[in-house]
């Protein structure tokens, strides 16, 4: 990489191909403009909930904040309500600001800034549930009995108002009575509290249903300095307590969506719903994993327990088996990747169909409508079946397969984005070690977490990415069984899966690709 760009040049580069950048037409701008005159906050159609003490959690320095919270006590559950922001009613197809969010799809992150899908001036104002501001919502007003399932939904538009923009962090701290943190309300206080025993029981749920909980932290790509000092950073942070909390009662929200439209077109009403499919694993796939498990406990001499045995435990009940002590975490983790490489990826349709990864019988996308299109388009959908009105049927019906295809593609130009992110981390890396003459080249440590024949995937221990080793360039006769389990040289054995191995850099190739060799 040119050491005299800022590294997101490379990575801006992933938009302007896909054409996106920071402009927005004049009409949006105009558009904006009135909305700014006209928020609509004052409506006489919306419920007033600003006496209930709503807080928004996410993380430090989010701006565009898409949901509020708040959960108290409900006979022997709970009362569940999540708001979620109205973009829809800022944002009504047919208008300049929709064809926009259509034609981007949704917002897109970088290390260090975002590309957002609204303009700023709604997505971290006049739409964002910011604190002590007056702001529309859509309401999802939940009872969850006391074994964490949902009994009873009502959503409803409303003007709600967050006493607090809390992050992971001041939520912890209130429930933890460690750490420093803004909220002195005793009300609230027992709300979060009330947070943590949902969050707690709908895993729990979960986990019955049999979703795999896989324990995976977060590794971001950060961004340090600006200008020719500027330079990319991976670094993992552990998922705490509050943020498996606060997904809990967004996957409710989007299941308990999806339902209500899925149930109301079955009814005969006109809706044209956009979801979230997932289907499960073929047998094949799970067959063979549990053939490779056999063949990494056989490789390491690992008692049976590590096997997983299909008919007697779920592969979620796997999963939670595996110890992640010190001695036991790289193996561990190299089985955990294994099983979620058996899944397939989840996509958006138009039927109703089962989300497996979520555990949910139907599943849709309504939390976060300000970061992408098909969330404005499930919002209007959700407004016309609650009103009992009809939109237009024809147009909307027609409407929702450009919505899809937006959402879609979408997701396509944020995973290049990232995986170009995590390519200048090591191509920085990499491009300093060639400074050194071959045989004093450092080394890094990382772990197999599988291969296949011509390469073998590890996961280095810093910075915390996965490389390949393409061993069919070394020219060193490398082979790799039929399982993907063991790697050979001349017969002799290199490395197996869950092994601890060190690279080294050889060349860099024609095709920008990196020559690596097992030191």
């Amino acid at each position: 990489m040119d050491g005299d760009l800022d590294p997101r040049v490379r990575l801006r580069a992933v938009l302007t191909e896909a054409g996106i950048d920071d402009d927005y037409p004049p009409e949006v701008d105009a558009q904006v403009e009135r909305l700014r005159q006209a928020p609509g906050i004052d409506a006489d159609d919306i419920e007033d909930r600003t006496a209930l003490p709503f807080v928004t959690v996410d993380g430090p320095g989010t701006r565009d904040l898409d949901q509020a919270l708040y959960v108290e006590r409900r006979g022997d559950g709970f009362g569940v309500q999540y708001a979620i922001a109205d973009a829809a009613w800022f944002v009504p197809v047919m208008t300049p600001l929709f064809d926009e969010s259509l034609r981007r799809g949704s917002s897109f992150y970088l290390p260090g800034e975002s590309v957002p899908m609204l303009p700023r001036a709604l997505s971290e104002g006049l739409v964002s549930l910011g604190p002590n501001a007056d702001r529309r919502a859509m309401v999802f007003d939940m009872t969850v009995d006391a074994a964490g399932e949902c009994t009873e939904t009502r959503i409803v538009r409303a003007r709600i108002r967050s006493r607090h923009q809390l992050t992971f962090d001041h939520v912890e701290a209130v429930l933890t009575g460690h750490g420093e943190h803004p909220v002195r309300d005793p009300a609230l206080v027992e709300s979060l509290r009330c947070f943590r025993e949902v969050g707690t029981l709908r895993a729990h749920a979960a986990a019955a249903r049999g979703v795999v909980p896989y324990r995976r932290n977060e590794v971001r790509v950060k961004l340090l300095g600006s200008g020719q000092q500027a330079k990319l950073t991976a670094v993992e942070i552990a998922r705490t307590r509050t943020e498996a909390d606060n997904a809990q009662l967004s996957l409710l929200c989007n299941a308990e969506g999806a339902r209500y439209l899925r149930d109301h077109v079955g009814a005969g009403f006109a809706a044209q719903p956009i979801y979230k499919v997932h289907p499960p694993p073929q047998d094949q796939a799970l067959h063979q994993l549990a053939e490779r498990i056999d063949a990494v406990v056989d490789v390491h001499g690992l008692p049976p327990k590590w096997s997983w045995h299909r008919e007697r435990d779920s592969l979620a009940e796997y999963v939670q088996s595996l110890p992640m002590d010190d001695e036991h975490a790289r193996l561990a983790s190299a089985l955990s990747r294994q099983t979620i490489l058996v899944n397939v990826r989840s996509a958006f349709a138009e039927a109703p169909a089962p989300h497996h990864g979520v555990g949910a019988d139907v599943y849709g996308r309504f939390s976060a409508p300000m970061r992408e299109v098909v969330g404005v388009f499930l919002h209007k959908e959700m407004w016309e079946a609650v009103g009992g009105q009809e939109g237009g049927a024809a147009r909307d019906e027609a409407l929702r397969g450009q919505v899809i295809n937006a959402a879609n593609r979408s997701r396509e130009i944020q995973r290049k984005l990232s995986a170009e992110a995590d390519a200048v981390v090591i191509d920085d890396l990499f491009a300093a070690d060639l400074e050194h003459p071959l045989d004093r080249r450092p080394t890094h440590r990382g772990t197999v977490m599988g291969m296949r024949r011509g390469r073998v995937y590890v996961r280095l221990d810093s910075p915390p990415l996965d490389i390949k080793v393409y061993v069919d360039r070394t020219g060193r006769g490398y082979a790799c069984d039929e399982l993907g389990v063991r790697l050979t040289c001349a017969g002799q054995p290199v490395c197996a899966l869950g092994d601890a191995a060190e690279v080294r850099v050889l060349e860099r190739a024609k095709d920008g690709r990196w020559v690596l060799d097992f030191a």
